[in-house]
């Protein structure tokens, strides 16, 4: 049996001798490491005997290993015995001269003794001092990358871990080398102090509990795991831990601290002003700190020296942005702070709060302009925190204020330099380059160094957008829209997203007459942004201003409802109203005002619907509901700038003249530079008031300001210069038409030409085309002198001759000159008057009623007595050339003159109209003296071939009252009401009443073409019936009663250089007068009359034989009348026209012929109804 086991054993012992040697050599490493980590547990908890027990056990396994002789080597120099430790490094030398435990022991010797010693200690003292980054560079001369033992590696990295930044890398490092050193009590604490910093207090109490299992430190981590659980806010977390803490620790003296917490938190725990306080920190913790001010306020009259309270209370003063009171709270935290961990942060909190305080406050002074105070206050800003950059830029914006730009560029510099990356600092930048010329911006930004470039790319691109704008507006300003057109272009392609940019770009497009292009212009930027709120917007604006109101309706509702901002409601309110107020306006433009009126009545009265309405009562003439509908808008919106010019407006058309020139120099609306339109009715508010002067500068000044086309505007400009400078309101006129577009592009500048032809109605023009043509064609025509010739000839056959048959030719030549803002004239008549020669009798006697050629009487028996009849041999006719002088201006004319020289009779004549308005209704005053025109006798005078008496020239003396209401649409009404004195030269005097009437509907009404018919009604009085041809009697056509209607119609046409006109009318009408005497003035009969009483003839028998019957009658008449008009040439214009009338016993016809001749071009419209030169003599 003994031999079996020893074969046994001898064949295990031969299996052994044949394993593989790689085999061996793991196990004797293994068996190795694990007496080095032996070596170093040893080491960890200073325990020699460990040390070495391992280190022998190693040298059996392998001897002179270089860790058993580097450990033995550390026991060496820690007992001071250094020639054991110098031939420990021999041998580890032969043994390992390349390895870390040879450099390590090299190390400490080196430490242990001479400069290196030296240097280590000054190490310390630097580190104890806090001189760190000292520190660190005599701890690297010293180790120089090798650290001996755990102790100094431990003591390098814990000053490590101090330095800025370096944590990390310190923690990191200790980390392993506890691997190495899983006990050492040094590294233990040292990593759980970083982990609760470093805010992983589960960490830092795992280190604390593999601390306590070493018996000599369990005091030790008691005590810092107690530390931190004191940190920690009362709650059930901490409760709970500090009962598990109890638990571990139960007899340690710290254990009873723990206790004592313990039964505080519960108390506190139970407490409700406890419970609601920490609640308010929760809420400051969400950021709800103005929901936790009145439960921290609660908590603090409980725990008034709760320093966590109070910071809390802080936050949420902070949070609310009441620094002030934030500040007070920190600093109550600070000294009640029992904690000098957490004192710090108070500290910190109280010099942030300071210097934002100083900010705020800064800011503040800033805002109100204050800029002395904003400057101090920036400046001990900076001061306190000299590295921050919001300081700086305060104070580059300060020096912007007072004006000190290169201040402001270096403090701006400053900032960008110390945190280019910080947006605050790019947009200080930008608010210093804003302020440059855009050219010397770039060239700043070309200085700075490279490495920031795309830091101001930005920047840059703005620049150059300025500059570009900056082009743009300077060619708007001069209406060159081309150039302004490109230099937009060019700031679209750097910036396609602003819808503002690309707005501006179409309104030049459109100003230059481009308008497709201006809408492609901009939807180039809408297909990028089409869905972009501020995009459509933009876009509906530049719709509405091409008047594609529904289009810019449809544009906007591609925002959704809920997105609309106030800006966009407002605006499809105004679409909708426009569109309302178009369709208003198409029935006032088409003459139903009344419609028009009524249909926006029934609509929702949005603001711009009461403004149409309240201005077109006021264009109605109705003044106080005009007046009260601005009035009404004012109440809800006291600064709406239409309502109270409109109001303005109201107080001038009634005249209110010296109430309105108060109110305006108390102040007036204050308006945009660019508000052309309010600017033009300002400016006319001005001349309504009785300024001119500052009328003409208002208007200069607005159009200078006018941003793109402004016709309405310069239209307005034109005419407050026209009195004073009419060939300068000319040329506005002609740039009105062209930034109206009603002037061909290709015209050239001056020429009359052109711009005549460009007055010409057109049948699509609006009524600021026509406003613009008539007064430019009204103004141009007043300015340009004109002479005419013109030939008229009246032909009555019906008359008696040498009574009432009548021949008359007028030759009348007139020159027509431009004065004193009106239009003077000189004229000359040359009148040939014949009314053929008397029948006679079968004696050759004229016994016509003619002066006294029939002078009869009855005797006392009752027989007729004359005189002999006049004799033959004469004929009526007459002939004399009469001058005159007269004005005409928009309101006033006047003229006077002679009748002709050469008639028998002649005397002055003359008349003076004024024109006004009274609301609707225009009206008219004519005083005047004028010639009775009817007949030989009546306008030339003759002699009484008996008597050789002149008697006749008669002339009316009175004045008339006209009236017309007339709004350009169909309908039409007129009125005139005269009263005259009529006398003459041994004439019996006269009185005449005249009422007469009219209406009128127009049937076409186009420019070029009208068609008109009407009602005309007419009731005469005279006094006297002195229609005879006797001497005494006038010659005039004179019934005591005389009333007639009459249905006229009228066509006038015009096309090119033609115009006609034909007129025709019916009538009725009736007469009365009673009876009267052939001779009503006895004075001048007194030979004859003697020649009869020699004859038997008594006074009442002579009265008796020339008594006129009473009369009446009654009858139909028409009447034809046709003028036409041809241009010649640019000067030349030939008319001609004829006059029929047909009436019981009166049928008077009459031709002209003229030429009329004008100095300057005219190829504008020749007269829709045109109208030769009336005579003198029928002047009204």
């Amino acid at each position: 049996m003994k031999r079996l086991r020893l074969s046994v054993l001898a064949v295990l012992a031969g299996g052994a001798l044949h394993l593989p040697a790689h085999a061996s050599s793991e196990a004797q490493d293994r068996a190795a490491g694990q007496l080095v980590e032996q070596i170093h547990m040893g080491e960890s908890i200073y325990r020699d005997d460990l040390i070495q027990d391992a280190v022998r056990r190693l040298y059996r396994i392998a001897p002179e290993h270089p860790e058993g002789l580097a450990a033995e080597l550390r026991l060496a120099v820690q007992r001071g015995r250094m020639d054991q430790a110098q031939a420990l490094l021999a041998r580890l030398k032969a043994a390992a001269p390349e390895s870390d435990a040879y450099r390590q022991g090299e190390a400490l010797l080196r430490l242990s003794s001479g400069p290196a010693a030296e240097t280590l200690t000054r190490a310390r003292l630097y580190s104890a001092a806090g001189r760190v980054d000292e520190a660190r560079k005599a701890y690297d001369e010293v180790f120089q990358g090798v650290y001996p033992t755990a102790d100094l590696a431990l003591e390098y990295w814990q000053l490590r871990a101090r330095e800025a930044g370096g944590r990390p890398a310190a923690v990191q490092a200790l980390t392993a080398l506890l691997r190495a050193y899983p006990r050492h009590a040094g590294l233990l604490s040292a990593l759980a102090g970083h982990s609760f910093n470093d805010g992983d207090p589960e960490r830092g109490l795992e280190y604390l509990r593999r601390l306590a299992r070493q018996p000599a430190q369990r005091e030790t981590a008691a005590n810092r795991e107690y530390e931190y659980l004191s940190t920690l806010p009362t709650g059930a977390e901490s409760v709970a831990a500090l009962r598990s803490f109890i638990e571990r620790y139960p007899d340690l003296a710290v254990a009873g601290r723990a206790r004592d917490r313990l039964s505080h938190q519960a108390a506190l725990l139970a407490d409700p002003a406890w419970r609601g306080g920490r609640e308010a920190l929760r809420l400051v913790e969400q950021g709800a700190g103005a929901a936790a001010v009145a439960r921290l306020r609660t908590a603090l009259q409980a725990y008034p020296d709760d320093a966590e309270l109070h910071g809390a209370l802080g936050l949420a003063y902070l949070r609310m942005g009441d620094r002030t009171r934030a500040l007070q709270q920190f600093e109550l935290a600070k000294n009640k702070e029992d904690r000098v961990d957490n004192a710090s942060r108070w500290v910190s909190l109280i010099e942030s709060t300071r210097y934002w305080l100083l900010l705020q406050n800064a800011s503040a002074a800033a805002e109100r302009a204050d800029w002395a105070t904003a400057q101090r206050l920036y400046e001990q800003a900076h001061r306190q925190d000299p590295a921050d950059i919001f300081a700086l830029i305060g104070l580059g914006d300060a020096a912007l204020a007072f004006g000190r730009r290169e201040a402001a560029r270096d403090y701006f510099l400053r900032a960008f330099k110390a945190a280019p990356a910080d947006e605050s600092t790019v947009r200080a930048l930008g608010r210093y380059l804003a302020g440059e010329p855009p050219e010397r911006a770039l060239a700043l930004l070309d200085r700075m160094p490279a490495a920031q470039q795309p830091r101001l790319a930005g920047l840059r691109r703005d620049a150059r957008l300025a500059l570009l704008e900056e082009r743009a507006a300077r060619a708007m300003a001069r209406s060159d829209w081309t150039q302004a057109a490109d230099a937009l272009a060019q700031a679209q392609q750097l910036n396609m997203d602003d819808p503002w940019l690309s707005y501006r770009l179409a309104t030049a497009l459109r100003s230059g007459g481009r308008g497709p292009e201006a809408l492609a212009a901009y939807e180039r930027h809408l297909r990028l942004h089409a869905a972009a709120a501020p995009s459509r917007y933009a876009h509906a604006l530049l719709l509405e201003s091409a008047d594609r109101l529904q289009d810019a309706r449809d544009s906007l509702a591609r925002i959704p409802r809920a997105a609309w901002s106030p800006e966009m409601q407002d605006l499809d309110q105004r679409l909708a109203a426009r569109q309302r107020i178009l369709h208003a306006d198409a029935l006032y433009q088409a003459g139903k005002p009344r419609e028009a009126i009524a249909f926006l009545e029934s609509q929702s009265p949005t603001p711009a619907i009461r403004l149409q309405l309240a201005a077109w009562y006021l264009e109605q003439g109705d003044s106080d509901k005009a007046m009260a509908g601005y009035m009404a808008i004012l109440r809800e919106d006291p600064d709406n700038t239409d309502a109270r010019l409109g109001r303005l407006e109201t107080m001038a058309a009634r005249g209110q003249t010296a109430e309105l020139r108060r109110i305006m120099d108390a102040g007036v609306p204050a308006l945009a530079p660019d508000d052309a339109n309010g600017r033009r009715r300002l400016a006319a508010l001005w001349g309504a008031a009785g300024d001119p002067d500052r009328q003409r500068r208002e208007l200069d000044a607005a159009v200078a300001d006018a941003k793109g086309p402004q016709p309405w505007l310069l239209r307005d400009y034109a005419r407050a210069t026209a009195p004073a400078r009419p060939q300068a309101a000319l040329q506005l006129y002609e740039r009105a038409m062209r930034e109206g577009a009603l002037l061909p592009v290709e015209a050239a500048a001056g020429d009359r030409a052109a711009f005549t032809r460009a007055t010409r109605e057109r049948p699509g023009d609006d009524w600021l085309a026509l406003s613009i043509r008539r007064d430019a064609e009204a103004l141009y025509q007043r300015e340009n002198p004109t002479l005419t010739l013109s030939h008229d000839t009246g032909l009555r056959r019906d008359g008696t001759p040498g009574l009432s048959r009548l021949n008359a030719n007028t030759t009348i030549l007139q020159l027509d000159h431009p004065v004193a803002g009106g239009k003077g004239y000189l004229r000359a008549d040359h009148v040939r008057m014949n009314a053929g020669a008397f029948d006679t009798n079968e004696a050759g006697l004229v016994d016509e009623r003619f002066g006294t050629c029939i002078f009869e009487g009855r005797d006392g028996q009752g027989e007729l007595q004359a005189l002999p009849a006049c004799a033959s041999g004469f004929r009526q006719k007459a002939s004399g050339t009469s001058f005159a002088v007269g004005w005409q201006g928009e309101r006033l004319s006047f003229d006077l003159g002679r009748t002709p020289q050469g008639f028998a009779v002649t005397n002055w004549t003359g008349g003076v109209t004024y024109k006004g308005d009274l609301k609707q209704l225009g009206w008219s005053l004519t005083a005047s003296r004028r010639p009775m025109s009817n007949s030989l006798l009546s306008f030339a005078g003759a002699r009484d071939p008996r008597t050789g008496i002149t008697w006749g020239g008669v002339m009316a003396t009175g004045a008339s009252l006209g009236l017309s209401w007339d709004q350009g649409g169909a309908d039409g009404v007129w009125a005139d009401l005269s009263h005259h004195r009529l006398t003459g030269k041994n004439v019996a005097d006269n009185h005449r009443t005249r009422l007469m009437a009219g209406y009128y509907r127009r049937l076409i009404n186009q420019p070029d073409e009208s068609l008109s018919v009407g009602v005309n009604v007419m009731h005469w009085r005279y006094q006297k019936d002195l229609g005879e041809y006797t001497l005494g009697h006038g010659g005039y056509y004179s019934p005591q009663r005389y009333s007639s209607i009459s249905l006229p119609v009228s066509y006038a046409r015009r096309r090119g250089d033609w115009s006609f006109l034909l007129e025709g009318s019916v009538s009725r009408s009736v007469s009365r007068s009673s009876g009267s005497n052939y001779y009503p003035l006895p004075g001048l009969l007194a030979g004859p009359l003697g020649e009869l009483g020699r004859m038997g003839v008594t006074p009442g028998g002579f009265l008796a034989a020339n008594e006129i019957a009473a009369s009446k009658g009654s009858g139909f008449g028409y009447t034809l009348r046709g003028m036409a008009e041809r241009r010649l040439s640019n000067h030349w214009v030939v008319g001609a026209g004829f006059d029929l009338q047909h009436g019981q016993d009166y049928t008077p016809s009459r031709v002209m012929l003229y030429l009329r001749y004008t100095f300057e071009p005219w190829q504008g419209n020749l007269k829709l109804a045109p109208a030769g030169l009336a005579p003198y003599a029928d002047f009204k």
